[in-house]
C-alpha cells in the first residue's frame, strides 16, 4: 500500500511536490480508507489540471523511479540514468532529482525509500523501517560513496557495497546478494506498484491472461464488467485457434538451426473474440443473441476488455496502479464505475488502490470522495514550475458543489484561456 510519494528537480517540478495517500483526521467516507496492519491508505487518489499542468510529469517521476530500481541489476557500468532535472534553471539543471516513496509492504511494515541522483551516478540512497513508533535504518548512502548502517544490519550488508557501483541501487544489489532486511520492501517497489500512461499497452497482456490457465476466471470478469458498465454484452467467446503462417511471410519468422538445417514454425497462435448481445425485437417482444467480432465495439469497449484482467489481478493482490488520462476512450459512467470498484470494500477485499489523472469534473463529489483524495496540479506561467496540492488545503463545506467551484477557478488548475479573435 502507498502511503506518500515526493519528487523534486525533475521535469517541471523544481521544488519538493508531494502526493500523500495518508488520510486526515476527516472522518468521512471511511468506505474510502484501506488498513493494512497497523496503517491506513486511501484507496482513490483523482488528479486534476489543465494540459501541460505537470499532471503526466508527476506521473512520469513514479514511474521513472520504480523503472530505475527495476532495472539497476542489469545496468551497465557506466550507463546513464534516465534523469530529466527541471530544465529552466541553471541552477537547477546541475543538480540531481531527488525521489521518495513510503508505503507498507508484505510484511504489513511501513518502509521509507529515497533516493537523489543525475545522469551518471546515484548520491543518496535509504531505507528506513517502521518496526515501532520510530523509524529503524536499514541503510543510508552518502554522496561521498560511504555507508552508514545500524549495528545489526552492519555486518550483513557493509561486505555488499563492494559490489554496488555509483549507478546501482545498493536496494538492489544487497538484494540480489539475498540481504534479507532489502528483500522485503524491493518485492513491493518490484510488484506492488505498476503505472499506465496509455491502458492501450494492456492489449497483450489481456491476451496472455485470456489464454491461460485461469482463462474462465478473467472471462467472467470481464463479462462482469462489460454488463454492470452498461455495455449491453452479456456474454463472451474466445476460441484459441492453430493458424498456418503464410508463406510470403517465412522470410520474417526466426527459427532454429538444427545440424545445418533451418527449422521454422508452419503455423501460430490466434485469438478470436465475440462479444454477445442480447437484443429484444420491437414487435414481438422476443430476445434473441447476436455476437460481433471484438474489432468491430467501438474502442471504448475494446480498451475495457484490454483493462479487465489488469483490474481483476489488481484487486486480488492488493496492487497500487497509476493511470494516467484514465478517461481517454471511456465514458464517464465507465470511468465512475471503475473507482467505485476500489471504493466498495466488498469487492476491493485486499486493499488496492488506484490513482488517477482526468479532466472528468464529474467525479468531483464530495458525496464520493474525502477531500484528501482530490489533487490539482497547476503550473506557475512565469517560472515554468508545477506544483501540486490538494483540496484539503481549501476550507470546503460538506455541502459545497466542488465541481462547479473548481470550473469556475476556485481551486485553480484550470487552463488560461485568452480572449481573441481567432483568424
Amino acid at each position: 500500500m502507498l502511503l506518500q510519494f515526493s519528487v523534486e528537480n525533475f521535469l517541471s517540478f523544481k521544488e519538493k511536490a508531494v502526493m500523500s495517500l495518508e488520510p486526515s483526521k476527516d472522518r468521512e467516507h471511511a468506505e474510502n480508507i484501506n488498513k493494512k496492519g497497523a496503517y491506513k491508505g486511501v484507496n482513490v487518489i483523482t488528479t486534476y489540471g489543465a494540459n501541460a499542468s505537470g499532471k503526466t510529469c508527476f506521473f512520469k517521476a513514479i514511474t521513472f523511479a520504480l523503472i530505475m530500481i527495476r532495472g539497476s541489476n542489469t545496468r551497465q557500468v557506466n550507463e546513464p540514468l534516465p534523469i530529466s532535472p527541471f530544465g529552466f534553471s541553471e541552477e537547477s539543471i546541475n543538480k540531481p532529482s531527488k525521489f521518495e516513496l513510503q508505503f507498507v509492504a508484505s510484511d504489513n511494515k511501513k518502509y521509507i525509500y529515497g533516493f537523489s541522483a543525475d545522469r551518471e551516478r546515484i548520491y543518496e540512497e535509504y531505507l528506513y523501517r517502521y518496526s515501532s513508533r520510530k523509524p529503524t535504518k536499514i541503510f543510508e548512502r552518502k554522496s561521498d560513496g560511504t555507508y552508514e548502517f545500524t549495528v545489526r544490519e552492519k555486518n550483513a550488508l557493509m561486505p555488499l557495497t563492494q559490489m554496488n557501483t555509483p549507478n546501482k541501487f545498493f536496494i538492489a544489489t544487497a538484494t540480489m546478494w539475498n540481504a534479507q532486511s532489502t528483500k522485503i520492501p524491493l518485492e513491493w517497489l518490484s510488484s506492488g506498484i505498476d503505472t499506465y500512461t496509455d491502458l492501450g499497452v494492456l492489449t497483450q497482456d489481456a491476451i496472455a491472461n485470456y489464454q491461460g490457465d485461469n482463462s474462465k476466471d478473467y472471462i467472467q470478469f470481464a463479462e462482469k464488467i462489460m454488463g454492470e458498465a452498461d455495455i449491453n454484452i452479456s456474454k463472451i467467446d474466445i476460441q484459441i485457434k492453430k493458424v498456418p503462417i503464410n508463406q510470403g511471410m517465412m522470410p520474417f519468422i526466426p527459427g532454429l538451426v538444427i545440424n545445418g538445417q533451418l527449422i521454422q514454425p508452419q503455423e501460430h497462435t490466434q485469438m478470436e473474440v465475440r462479444t454477445f448481445h442480447e437484443v429484444t425485437e420491437e414487435k414481438s417482444g422476443n430476445k434473441y443473441l447476436y455476437s460481433l467480432p471484438l474489432g468491430d465495439e467501438s474502442q471504448g469497449t475494446q480498451l475495457l476488455f484490454s483493462f479487465s484482467p489488469l483490474l481483476k489481478r489488481v484487486l486480488d493482490e492488493g496492487k497500487t496502479i497509476v493511470i494516467d488520462e484514465i478517461d481517454r476512450s471511456l465514458h464517464p459512467a465507465v470511468v465512475k464505475y471503475i473507482v467505485n470498484l476500489f471504493r466498495n470494500p466488498e469487492i476491493n477485499k485486499a486493499g488496492a488502490q488506484l490513482i488517477v489523472t482526468t479532466h472528468d469534473t464529474s467525479l468531483l463529489k464530495l458525496d464520493m470522495f474525502r477531500r484528501d483524495q482530490i489533487y490539482f496540479v497547476e503550473k506557475d506561467r512565469n517560472t515554468a514550475t508545477s506544483h501540486i496540492y490538494a483540496m484539503d488545503e481549501f476550507p470546503v463545506r460538506k455541502s459545497e458543489n466542488i465541481e462547479k467551484g473548481y470550473l469556475l477557478g476556485r481551486y485553480g488548475a484550470l487552463p488560461n484561456i485568452q480572449d481573441g479573435d481567432i483568424v
